[in-house]
C-alpha cells in the first residue's frame, strides 16, 4: 500500500465560526478560496483574521483482506494548529515537531475531511501525508 499525500487541493477559509466538528462551515463550498499546494497558504489572510480553517477532501483506496492502520502525519505548522480527521479532533500541534495520530478508526474509503484550524501566522505548513502500515500480528 502507498502513502497518501495529502499536500495538494486545499481550499481555506478565514473565520472564527467555522464548526470543526464537521470540518466545514454552514457556507458552500465554493465560498472556500483554493490552495494548489498547501505551502501557499495565504499569510496576508491568517494576519487579518487571526485564524484560517484549510481543508481538504480525499478518498482512500480498498484495501481487500490486509490489515492496515493509517497514521497522519503533518510534519510541521504553527504551534497550537489543531487537526480534524472528519470531525474528529486528532491532534494540536507543538512548536518544531511533527504531529503523528493514528487515525484508522475515523477514516472511511470515500469523502474523508481533513481540516488544519491556524491560529498563529508564524510557521510553516509542511507535508501532509497518511502512512497505511500494516497491522501487528495479524
Amino acid at each position: 500500500m502507498k502513502t497518501v499525500h495529502l499536500d495538494h487541493d486545499w481550499r481555506y477559509f478565514p473565520t472564527e465560526d467555522l464548526d470543526p466538528a464537521y470540518g466545514a462551515s454552514q457556507l458552500d463550498e465554493s465560498s472556500w478560496g483554493v490552495l494548489n499546494d498547501l505551502k501557499d497558504v495565504p499569510r496576508d489572510v491568517v494576519a487579518f483574521y487571526g485564524t484560517l480553517h484549510l481543508k481538504k477532501t480525499f478518498d482512500l483506496e480498498p484495501i481487500g483482506e490486509v490489515c492496515l492502520r493509517y497514521h497522519l502525519h503533518l510534519e510541521s505548522a504553527p504551534p497550537a494548529t489543531q487537526v480534524f480527521v472528519n470531525g474528529w479532533h486528532v491532534g494540536t500541534t507543538q512548536a518544531e515537531k511533527a504531529l503523528v495520530s493514528d487515525v484508522t478508526d475515523y477514516v472511511t474509503l470515500e469523502g474523508n475531511v481533513i481540516l488544519l484550524k491556524v491560529s498563529r501566522k508564524k510557521g510553516d505548513i509542511g507535508a501532509v501525508y497518511l502512512l497505511p502500515i500494516p497491522c501487528a500480528g495479524v
